[in-house]
């Protein structure tokens, strides 16, 4: 529906709308004082202003005040009900509305955006420029850092304070999108006491959520994650409230995630339930398998936490996630999968007979996640993989042509190649102590080898105590030092 919002030109619009047979059923006419939703025009005086989507239901694309003519008006109405084709008839191509239309219309099917268009956006609005180049196919390819000034341009240069908003939201998505988040989060902070309507609120906040979820790292700061759930709840009832589903289910998943990280399973299943079903009733299968692999990751952590059964029921559900996030059309989130299924087939207790087949299954799906996790593009991933793969073949049966310990050894090492002091010294420190744990396991041929070990680990252990201050973390050092003090009397 569309609802157009007038004072003085009731008569006039409604007889535009009338003049298009069954239009009437799809537009309503009154006054100021209705709710504006995103599919809303303005009509004051003698103009029309296309009201901003807030909810990404259209195209981020800034329309100007425009005359109000009979042409305009029903050009507007019929973008907005998504048929841009209609909306065409009924313009010239002399007109300013046209040339709007056309740019993003190429923009949403994209056809080449021509040098006459860019001229034409330089003289008439930075935001739209930085969309074209954004979005666009454009002859002239500009650097990531011209794209930022052109934005940064329209925030400072922008009529209305919604309209400054407007390309605050999608500068702060070009950021997401080159893993700035922080910077992200800092211009959001400094304008978020602007937004002056409850979609502008919500835009924002949905936004930061975004870039506060993307810089959430081991192990988790509680006032983040608190300040996270406060934003989704308060995002979840809005787009509730405005019958927006689909965006409220992107939320939930979010939220399910985050309950998960606390290991509150049940509001997590609970979460992520409502999703399903909003996807469901939405037929969005990309949706819906995001919505399913989020709950595969609840099922599988609900295992590890005292519930083994829901072991298969995670396996179960990461293959059915398999089915839409296939290795060709989503190869990161494949590999997210396989390493998820190698934890499970790792940790899921089987009998001595099941056990080459399990851990059969474990080494393939460890080695499809390294397949797209390299060392050279994502670090940080191949060092997590690579160390959840060692520690994985330190359970494995005993191989007749190789040796698993020496195989998790090696890969251990390739994990803290990444795995830096500077770095990530938290991560470097789990390496190192399920390290220690492996040495344990190895065979030393000689006492030399003995004394070698035993200064290696020694030093580990050592590097630990550097490393963190958590105290789970020292107490296992700790726990490893008593050990190797007993094994001194023996080896020496």
């Amino acid at each position: 529906m569309i609802t157009i919002l007038t004072t003085t030109k009731k008569e006039f619009i409604e007889d535009c709308i009338n003049s298009i047979d069954r239009l009437s059923e799809l537009v309503t006419v009154g006054d100021f004082n209705l709710e504006i939703t995103n599919t809303t025009i303005r009509v004051e005086n003698d103009t029309l202003t296309p009201v901003i989507d807030w909810n990404d239901t259209e195209f981020p694309y800034l329309f100007p005040t425009l005359e109000l003519t009979k042409n305009n008006l029903l050009g507007i109405v019929f973008y907005k009900l998504g048929n841009m084709q209609k909306a065409f008839e009924f313009l010239l191509e002399s007109d300013e509305l046209h040339q709007h239309l056309l740019i993003v219309a190429n923009l949403q099917f994209g056809y080449p955006i021509t040098k006459d268009q860019i001229q034409f956006l330089k003289n008439t609005s930075n935001h739209n420029l930085a969309i074209a180049y954004n979005f666009g196919t454009v002859d002239e390819n500009i650097d990531i850092n011209t794209l930022q000034t052109i934005y940064e341009e329209a925030i400072k240069t922008g009529k209305l304070n919604e309209d400054k908003l407007f390309s605050v939201k999608q500068y702060v998505n070009l950021l997401l999108d080159n893993n700035l988040a922080a910077d992200g989060e800092k211009l959001l902070r400094s304008v978020l006491s602007k937004a002056e309507t409850a979609e502008q609120k919500n835009a924002l906040h949905l936004l930061l959520i975004n870039c506060l979820t993307k810089q959430l790292t081991i192990p988790y700061n509680q006032e983040a994650l608190q300040e996270l759930i406060g934003l989704q709840e308060k995002s979840i009832s809005f787009l509730e409230k405005n019958d927006l589903k689909v965006n409220a289910g992107l939320v939930l998943i979010g939220a399910s995630e985050i309950a998960n990280y606390q290991n509150e399973f049940i509001k997590s299943k609970n979460l992520i339930s409502k999703a399903i079903l909003y996807f469901t009733e939405a037929d969005i299968p990309e949706f819906l398998g995001e919505a399913t692999l989020q709950k595969a990751t609840l099922l599988y952590n609900w295992s590890k936490n005292g519930s083994p059964q829901y072991y298969k029921p995670a396996i179960n559900t990461f293959q059915n996630a398999l089915k839409v996030f296939k290795r060709d059309t989503h190869p990161q989130k494949f590999a997210d999968i396989h390493h998820n299924l190698a934890l499970i087939y790792s940790e899921i207790k089987v009998s001595d007979q099941e056990k080459p087949i399990w851990t059969a299954f474990c080494a393939s799906s460890f080695k499809e996640a390294l397949g797209f996790y390299n060392k050279d593009e994502f670090p940080y991933q191949y060092a997590m993989v690579s160390h959840n793969y060692a520690t994985a073949l330190m359970g494995f049966p005993e191989a007749k042509l190789h040796s698993n310990l020496d195989k998790a050894f090696a890969m251990f090492e390739e994990a803290l190649t990444i795995r830096s002091v500077s770095d990530y010294p938290f991560e470097r420190a789990l390496s190192l102590l399920n390290q220690l744990e492996l040495y344990w396991l190895i065979h030393n041929e000689t006492n030399e080898d003995e004394l070698k070990s035993y200064d290696e680990m020694f030093g580990k252990v050592n590097e630990i105590k550097t490393l963190v201050t958590d105290k789970i973390l020292l107490a296992k050092a700790d726990e490893q030092l008593e050990k190797l003090h007993k094994l001194k009397s023996v080896i020496s």
